[in-house]
């Protein structure tokens, strides 16, 4: 961040942590609350987990033309919550590991790190946001203003309509998207399933009874698979016909995608992350965890209808459980 001594600007800093989808759902509220607070908004994603260099790679992935990168900040700004005076460069993640190491999942932790988005008059300088995955929620009462377009409009109604009409896709990230579905020749009728297993918690049969269950619908349909497990995708080209998906690259083992040291480029692994969630969201049948907020955002930005999407999460106790409580306490 630069500072200037004659700056007067109002100024969001939304900051990320997690993986594509934790993010895209933390820089919607952010979005949002910038335009509700007539605040200078900055989506801050150099920590590293699709940055190869330090930068701030927001604007290679998302097109939003009143989202900043860098701007100029008051030279004694005012801040925030004031634990992020003097160390606005930083990450979420430095921050936790400094003061709070052992509260890196915790369900309280961002009361600490992030402004209250219900109340969007304070009158420091600079607000800084973050949250694990979306606050719609407590933006609600602000959105019901006719004017404000989005009146009416459910949590997961708010989200969808801030993606596609506000933080588009990029040029780039567009353009993967078109040639893979150009040269990949889409099929008529194709099956999504998203399986996240790097902590090889998933239960296959429920995807393999959904898969059943849709097969039988669609006998000739193609199936594609984005999956962050290499030994899952191998398995499921052996065991299935026409499974497709897209080139990328895995980790040797099964630790997460993003912030892997072993990945040669964080920013194509971005790139790679949303050509297949958006791929996702351009099939005719879904089959995701609810409790990936990765497929989630695919579900929101899909037209397919309810009796053509499965969660496989869905009688999940531990998982539902889990949801609800991050939604009371947010």
């Amino acid at each position: 961040m630069n500072y200037n001594k004659e700056s007067n600007i109002k100024c969001l800093i939304v900051k990320a942590k997690g993986g594509m989808g934790n993010r895209m759902l933390c820089a919607v509220t952010g979005i949002l609350y910038g335009q509700l607070s007539g605040r200078k908004t900055v989506v801050d994603w150099r920590d590293g987990a699709y940055s190869n260099d330090g930068s701030n790679t927001f604007s290679r992935f998302f097109n939003v033309p009143f989202v900043f990168p860098e701007t100029i900040l008051p030279e004694n700004a005012s801040v925030s919550p004031s634990i992020w005076t003097g160390q606005l460069h930083r990450s979420m993640s430095s921050m936790i590991s400094q003061y709070d190491p052992n509260k890196h999942s915790s369900i309280w932790i961002h009361r600490k790190y992030s402004i209250d988005v219900r109340k969007i008059d304070y009158e420091e300088d600079i607000v800084v946001f973050w949250y694990y995955t979306q606050r719609i929620q407590a933006l609600k009462k602000h959105l019901q203003n006719p004017d404000s377009g989005f009146a009416g409009l459910d949590t997961a109604g708010v989200i969808r309509k801030v993606l596609v009409e506000q933080m588009k896709v990029s040029d780039e990230v567009r353009q993967r998207i078109d040639d893979f579905k150009s040269k990949a020749g889409w099929p008529e009728k194709v099956i999504g399933v998203h399986i996240r297993h790097t902590d090889m918690k998933t239960n296959l049969a429920h995807y393999e009874c959904a898969l059943r269950r849709f097969l039988r619908r669609e006998p000739k349909a193609h199936i594609f698979l984005a999956t962050d497990n290499k030994q899952i995708s191998q398995e499921y080209q052996d065991r299935y016909k026409n499974v497709f998906s897209t080139p990328k690259w895995f980790p040797d083992d099964v630790s997460p995608m993003h912030h892997n040291t072993q990945c040669p480029d964080k920013v194509l692994n971005g790139i790679e992350a949303l050509v297949d969630m958006y791929l996702l969201a351009d099939c005719d049948y879904l089959i995701y965890p609810r409790a990936s907020t990765f497929s989630w955002v695919s579900r929101l930005l899909s037209n397919i209808p309810e009796d053509r999407v499965i969660n496989t999460e869905r009688f999940n106790l531990k998982v539902n459980l889990k949801h609800y409580i991050r939604e009371l306490v947010s």
